[in-house]
């Protein structure tokens, strides 16, 4: 079954991997995107590659989150969905994390996303409908994290954030989704950064867009909260 949409989705972290490989998921479905990040990211240079709009914006803050939202409308008149890519990785040990560990980790995973949801939430109630999600990450579902307790926390929280806004909102007509990657995804980073490993036992960032773009596509009957990503291991 093919998805299609015409909806006006923003996907935050514009200017990463992941979220270009959703951005050409959705804009080949007929979606019309708008790729929001900091201003000194390449966020314009991606859009105009990708056929989509471009938006700088600060998610560290509730302003720089709102702004972002007002000009996605003043674009297209509408939003109708937000897809929270922007976020962080570190690993550190428990016993060696420090205060900058933890700002860090809370403020790239948990506080950008509380300041987008929170911005896009009023447009999407009134309307009564839209779509909502987030990543977060395996090791919250499979009580893993070694070496990474900060990252595991702030990925907890944002399962834990996005559940909750469900269970507020989805009467509203508003639909949320928590994806969880299970193990690293194919990215330009990654690879860089762990050369000795076969990318092909990754995630493919696609499949995610894939799996985004069914969910934003269900009717009320048929939500889906939880998409587990994994790679087939075998091949």
């Amino acid at each position: 079954m093919e998805c299609r949409t015409d909806g006006v989705f923003i996907i935050t972290g514009g200017a990463g991997a992941i979220a270009g490989a959703i951005a050409r998921v959705f804009l080949e479905a007929g979606a019309r995107v708008v790729l929001a990040d900091l201003p000194e990211s390449s966020v314009a240079r991606r859009a105009v590659e990708l056929g989509a709009q471009a938006v700088e914006a600060d998610l560290g803050t509730l302003g720089g989150a709102e702004r972002m939202v007002a000009e996605t409308a003043g674009l297209y008149g509408q939003v109708d969905g937000l897809i929270h890519t922007a976020g962080g990785f570190a690993m550190t040990a428990a016993h060696r994390a420090d205060m900058v560990h933890f700002d860090l980790m809370l403020d790239v995973n948990l506080r950008t996303l509380f300041c987008a949801v929170r911005a896009v939430l009023p447009e999407l109630l009134a309307r009564r409908s839209g779509f909502l999600a987030g990543i977060s990450s395996s090791v919250v579902l499979t009580g893993g994290g070694a070496g990474m307790a900060l990252y595991a926390a702030a990925k907890g929280a944002v399962s834990a954030y996005l559940r909750a806004v469900e269970a507020e909102v989805g009467k509203e007509g508003i639909h949320v989704a928590v994806v969880y990657p299970f193990g690293p995804v194919d990215t330009p980073r990654n690879r860089a950064e762990m050369p000795g490993v076969d990318p092909k036992l990754w995630v493919d960032p696609e499949e995610i867009g894939h799996a985004l773009l069914f969910a934003a596509t269900r009717s009320p009957r048929g939500r889906l909260l939880q998409l587990e990503i994994r790679p087939n291991a075998d091949r």
